[in-house]
C-alpha cells in the first residue's frame, strides 16, 4: 500500500539553474561584443590604408601631369582622389628628400579607429606604417 506524504514535487528549474544560465549567456555576449569591436577597427583600418595607397597613386598621376606634388590634400582630392566615408588626412606636408627632390608626408585616419596610418611617398616607396 502506498502512502502519500502530501508533498507534491513540482517540475521546472530552480533559481540557481536559471542564474547559472544567465551568467553563461552574459559571458558569451561580452565575448561577442569585444570581437565585434575588434572586427570594426580592422575594417576601419583597412579602409584608411586603402585610401592611403590610393593617395600615393593619385600623387604619382598628379606629378606625371604637372611635375610637382599638390601643395595640399584638398588639391589632391579636387583632382580625383575619393576618400572613404569617415577617413581624413591628419597630416599632409611636402618635405625635402635626402639627396634632393621632394617627398609627401601623409597620415590618414578613420574616425572609428584609434590608429593613424603613415606614408612618405616616394621616399619610403609604398610602405604604410601605423603611427
Amino acid at each position: 500500500m502506498l502512502v502519500s506524504t502530501g508533498i507534491k514535487k513540482e517540475d521546472g528549474f530552480t533559481l540557481i539553474e536559471i542564474l547559472v544560465v544567465i551568467a553563461v549567456i552574459s559571458i558569451l555576449a561580452a565575448i561577442a561584443v569585444m570581437q565585434y569591436q575588434k572586427f570594426n577597427v580592422r575594417a576601419f583600418d583597412t579602409a584608411a590604408k586603402s585610401d592611403l595607397r590610393n593617395a600615393m597613386i593619385s600623387l604619382e598621376a598628379y606629378f606625371s601631369l604637372k611635375y610637382v606634388y599638390p601643395a595640399t590634400s584638398s588639391e589632391l582630392v579636387a583632382n580625383g582622389l575619393n576618400l572613404s566615408k569617415n577617413v581624413s588626412f591628419t597630416t599632409y606636408k611636402i618635405e625635402a628628400m635626402t639627396g634632393g627632390g621632394q617627398t609627401v608626408h601623409m597620415h590618414v585616419k578613420h574616425s572609428g579607429s584609434p590608429n593613424a596610418w603613415h606614408a612618405n611617398y616616394p621616399e619610403e616607396g609604398n610602405q604604410i606604417e601605423i603611427r
